[in-house]
């Protein structure tokens, strides 16, 4: 499961790498300067960041939710009812 997850969603990790590596090299340069370290709440990022990861679990909850309660019943395919194309459904039993 991981590594399903990893392997399809892994173009959302890229900003937050890009802003890891950023800060790494600010505090890198900061603690040459003597000055105090940047940390991740202090960045411009860090509401942003936190806002996204709380609606990610917000959405994985909602369709975990409803694929637990709509994963049952029966597919019929599209088929020819008279001449007209019947797209195909889920009928609830």
């Amino acid at each position: 499961m991981l590594r399903l997850f990893l392997f399809r969603f892994w173009p959302v990790f890229i900003p937050l790498i890009v802003y890891w590596l950023w800060l790494g090299y600010v505090g890198k340069k900061a603690t040459i300067d003597g000055k105090p370290a940047m940390r991740f709440r202090d960045g411009p990022w860090y509401w942003a960041v936190l806002a996204s990861l709380l609606i990610a679990v917000g959405c994985f909850m909602l369709l975990g939710e409803e694929a637990a309660q709509g994963g049952k019943g029966n597919y019929v395919p599209p088929h020819m009812e008279n001449g007209t194309l019947v797209p195909g459904q889920v009928e609830k039993p």
